[in-house]
């Protein structure tokens, strides 16, 4: 299966469209390779997952006032990088957005159902263009993980000494490139380079060979660790922070070992291979909680609960706080039952005092299964899946009322297998047939 770079927004009012595009490409036997959402983050981190992967697909929404700028510097990665690449851009943007070059189409998210056979047809055209079977790496590595530092002669001895030492308790190989004055013609120092497997670069003051090296690894892809010594360094307005090179004062080791340690455990991160529909939705799931839970911000924490969400373990919340524990089976109960209050709240029909009723009752549930989703998640996940068909069938405009007597007959069997630790359960159960029982 073809591994894609998967550049796409994180904003909640995006979600449903990356959820199209992502279920397009699974369809598609696409793998979307993404990374959750983080506060950490560096050029390195993307140029070590795009440079593994087959091509990118990348999607540009509209926000004001301008699209995401992280979004725009990834497509200009995978130009640099010469991938493969998809663009779907929203059909309120700009036409001069994405170089003409590179093969894109237009969306409108208020059509995509309707849009559906062309964006796969652009999805086919890729993955017609890469092949079913991509090429693997010409010549894979043979040695040890090597790290090239280009401009050490621009860190005293002191701190060039300790880099060294940093680089070596990391299990990198530490590789000082040549200064020279003219252009190297060391085909070894370059295929070096180029086959690196991070780089870290000083970049002022730097020598015409080191300077050419440098480019070497740019244009290889050579992940890159980007310094400045320079106070008042000339960032880019455009191009995000993140992505720009880092400051670290002229003088003294702890600030560099600190750095570099900083940007190498964020260039290390993993990134999330969706292989599946199901993943798909697992993770949007995940994502709305940590939405709610994080208020936009992501620590190192988060980012594990993630990858291990969507491996085998589950998560439930409790007062909006995460909790994950190894068990089998993702039982989202807060997440899931707030989306039955939803529903009630969109009853068509019902007046105020019956939504507000039904909407007490299934935060009673929620509140009596915390308990029952630590010990027996299985348990939990039943009473919860019964909650949700019962009141999607009853504020139905017209109700089965055989299918909602069966429904409500299994909510009441699965709170009763739940009895001995979660009494108050079975009795909500209880309350909200006798709800139910007198709609009809």
């Amino acid at each position: 299966m073809q591994v894609i770079y998967y550049s796409h927004s994180y904003r909640p009012a995006d979600e449903d469209v990356n959820e199209f595009f992502q279920e397009l490409m699974v369809d598609e036997q696409l793998m979307p390779s993404l990374d959750p959402p983080s506060a950490r983050l560096n050029s390195a981190k993307p140029e070590r997952h795009l440079r593994s992967t087959d091509a990118m697909v990348a999607v540009v929404t509209w926000r004001d006032p301008a699209p995401s700028q992280y979004i725009q510097w990834e497509i200009g990665l995978g130009l640099r990088a010469r991938k493969p690449q998809l663009v779907f851009v929203e059909d309120v943007l700009p036409d001069d957005l994405v170089p003409a070059g590179v093969l894109q189409r237009r969306f409108s998210r208020r059509r995509l159902l309707r849009e559906a056979r062309d964006h796969r047809h652009g999805i086919r055209l890729l993955k017609s263009y890469v092949g079913d079977e991509p090429p693997p790496t010409y010549q894979p590595a043979r040695t040890r993980r090597t790290c090239v530092i280009v401009g050490a002669t621009q860190l005293d001895q002191e701190s060039r000494g300790a880099l060294l030492k940093l680089l070596e308790e990391r299990r990198y190989s530490p590789l000082l490139l040549p200064r020279g004055r003219h252009l190297p013609d060391d085909l070894i120092t370059e295929q070096t380079v180029q086959c690196a497997a991070v780089c870290i670069a000083v970049v002022e003051g730097l020598t015409p060979a080191e300077y050419y090296l440098l480019g070497v690894a740019r244009s290889a892809l050579t992940p890159c660790i980007l310094l400045t010594r320079n106070p008042t360094h000339p960032y880019h307005p455009i191009v995000p922070r993140e992505y720009q090179p880092r400051y670290v004062p002229a003088e003294g080791a702890a600030d560099l070992v600190q750095t570099i340690t900083t940007e190498l455990d964020v260039f290390e991160e993993d990134y999330l291979e969706l292989t599946e529909e199901k993943q798909i939705k697992r993770y949007k799931g995940f994502q709305e909680a940590l939405l709610r839970s994080q208020r936009d911000r992501y620590s190192e924490e988060a980012r594990r609960q993630v990858f291990n969400f969507m491996g085998k373990t589950e998560f439930d919340m409790s007062k909006d706080k995460i909790q994950l524990s190894n068990i089998v089976g993702p039982v989202n109960i807060k997440s899931r039952l707030d989306n039955v209050v939803q529903t009630v709240k969109q009853a068509p029909g019902w007046s105020a005092d019956r939504q507000q009723e039904l909407e007490r009752l299934i935060t009673d549930l929620e509140s009596g299964l915390q308990a029952v989703a630590k010990q027996r998640p299985d348990d939990a996940e039943r009473v919860t899946k019964t909650a949700e068909l019962v009141v999607s069938e009853a504020t139905k405009t017209k109700p089965d009322r055989s299918f909602l007597s069966i429904s409500v007959e299994g909510l009441k069997q699965a709170a009763q297998a739940v009895a001995d630790i979660a009494p108050p359960v079975l009795a909500t159960a209880g309350k909200i047939a006798a709800f139910v029982a007198a709609l009809a």
